[in-house]
Formats: structure tokens, sequence, C-alpha cells
């Protein structure tokens, strides 16, 4: 993979102090969105979780409050964004680690749970992205979406535009579906659907909107793993809130 491949466009490195304390800590996208509240649903039951993209500690701070008993790590590129949480949470700033999700081979365990809310559309591709964060999850991959693919005929994405120095992108939601049901490793045993999870800040250009949650379920360790990507068909949930 080329290093062009890899760009990541991050005007948030040249925010000021004061507007990474504020980030998405209030507001109409803030810790009340019910995709941060199905999120820690989701996660109730679990041991480990690995926060992608954590920013200034929203989610850590929603799971101290729910008192989750989870081993979290958040990790992140904004270095900015870090230190708020470091400074917010002095006894866990070791939870809140500097990296890349192309980098997530090095830390060399795994979690229960690999969260990624609202990243995959500022990336380049998402194809490589998936695969290391799905390869961190011993059970589930949470993927959250505030521009959730949708059928196109252009191709695989579209280019939204909104902002200048940012990816934006729109995924195809057909080539999506199929990147997760048939092209990780190993293939997922289930793959749920949450749709209606919440718009976006009204005075946002994507605020038309719904977030939507993808949850990506590993198949079992006592599996037959060649008989999973063989015979077993995909499973995928359909009730009012997991639906295809």
């Amino acid at each position: 993979m080329s290093n062009q491949n890899l760009k990541v466009k991050e005007n948030w490195r040249h925010w000021t102090p004061e507007l990474a304390k504020i980030f998405l800590r209030s507001g109409p996208e803030g810790k009340r969105h019910p995709s941060r509240v199905r999120v820690l649903s989701l996660l109730e039951g679990l041991s480990s979780v690995l926060d992608v993209g954590c920013g200034n500690g929203v989610m850590f701070e929603m799971i101290r409050k729910r008192r989750l008993d989870l081993d979290y790590l958040g990790v992140d590129v904004t270095e900015k964004l870090l230190q708020v949480a470091r400074q917010l949470f002095p006894a866990d700033a070791h939870r809140f680690r500097r990296m890349s999700l192309y980098d997530l081979k090095k830390l060399r365990r795994k979690f229960d749970v690999v969260v990624c809310r609202h990243v995959l559309e500022h990336l380049p591709d998402y194809v490589p992205a998936v695969q290391y964060l799905y390869s961190c999850a011993r059970k589930k991959l949470i993927l959250v979406f505030f521009l959730p693919p949708q059928p196109l005929s252009s191709g695989r994405k579209r280019d939204e535009k909104f902002e200048r120095d940012f990816y934006n992108h729109t995924y195809d939601l057909g080539k999506f579906i199929n990147h997760l049901s048939t092209e990780l490793s190993p293939v997922p045993s289930e793959i749920r659907i949450h749709l209606r999870q919440g718009g976006g800040d009204p005075r946002m250009p994507w605020a038309d909107r719904q977030n939507v949650i993808y949850e990506v379920i590993r198949p079992t360790r006592n599996g037959n793993l060649k008989n999973v990507k063989m015979k077993r068909p995909l499973n995928v949930s359909r009730d009012k809130h997991k639906i295809v």
C-alpha cells in the first residue's frame, strides 16, 4: 500500500486548545446523541474495548458514568484532543494513546470489541482500515457513520466536499456490505445494522443524515473457520433496530 493511499486529511491538527476542549462533548452531537447511547448498550457484558478515534475522551466519560467494567484504551491521531482527555482523567491518562488505526498491529493484543465512530468517512479508503480494526477485535467490531453508506450509481464512494482539508466520503452501500460479508478475514458470522441512530448538528450540511451503526460479529473460536467461510450463510438480523 502506498503512502498516498494512507494519507489522512487532518485540519483538526490546527485547532485551538479551546476548540479541542469542547469538540463533540455537548450539543446535538454530544454525550446524549442516540448513536453514543446505543453503542454503550452494545458494550454491556464485554470486558475490554478499543476506542479508535477517541478524541477528547467522550466515550470513556460515558463508560465511567454508566459504570461499565471495561478495560479501555482510546487511540487518536490528534494530540490536542488526547491532551484534553488526559487532563480530564489524569488518573487514567495512560488509557489515551496517540496512534493511527493503520498502526494498530503495534498494540500486540486484542480487545473484546473495537469501536470506530465517525472515522471511516474521513479516510481515503475504508478497505484497509476496516480489516485493521476487525483484526483487533475478539468478539465484534462496531462502526458508526454520520455519513452512512448509500446506493450510489457513480461507484464505490462519493466525495461530499462539505469542508476543505477533510475527506467527507459517502460509500456505496452494496459494495460496503459486500466487503463486510465476504472480504474480511475471518468472515463474520453475523452483521447487524442499526438504523436511525440520531442526526447531526442542524447547523452542519450533513444534518439531514441519520447515524447508522454496523455491528460486525466475529465467528466463535471453537467454530470451524473453514465451515464458517464455505457453508454458513451470512445472518443479517432484522428487527426495528437491526435491518438491511
